[in-house]
């Protein structure tokens, strides 16, 4: 099964799973910055679940680019969750579309404890959509769609 149309190389499609795997590691290792980096300056984060009981789609975040910088930007002034959290990303599945490219990719984050206790937080994927922007595939946007609505702690760090 091919992972790309014909047009896109396969330096292209490791550029762009390079790119989502590493919003993970840069969400564990607390790097605020460097994951805002990975997004073009019109980038838009969306956070989203089907609810059964209502019958439709929550969108529980929608924030455009600058929009996250101001609420990272403030997340020292808040209460923070303790845990740390691990990203487990599955191998991102690259389509073209057109000067696009498609991402989509299923997750879990699992969250330890201070006392060293881990369970697992959240489970779902992402739909990526990726550009080439200042010479580098940046996120022009991350729908995070999420199985899991009952969360141990909500927070407002992005996953």
């Amino acid at each position: 099964m091919s992972t790309s149309t014909p047009n896109m190389d396969a330096l292209a499609i490791e550029a762009v799973r390079s790119v989502v795997l590493r919003t993970g590691l840069l969400l564990d290792g607390h790097d605020l910055t460097g994951w805002l980096a990975l997004f073009a300056s019109d980038g838009v984060y969306e956070l989203r679940a089907y609810s059964t009981e209502i019958r439709q789609w929550m969108t529980w975040w929608l924030a455009t680019r600058g929009e996250l910088e101001k609420t990272l930007s403030e997340v020292v002034q808040h209460v923070c969750d303790p845990a740390q959290r691990c990203h487990v990303i599955g191998a991102p599945v690259v389509t073209q579309q057109g000067d696009k490219a498609l991402a989509v990719s299923p997750f879990s984050i699992f969250r330890t404890l201070p006392d060293g206790v881990s369970s697992l937080y959240m489970v779902g994927h992402y739909e990526d959509t990726l550009a080439v922007r200042e010479g580098a595939w940046r996120i022009s946007r991350r729908t995070v769609i999420t199985d899991t609505r009952v969360l141990d702690m909500f927070t407002h760090i992005p996953v």
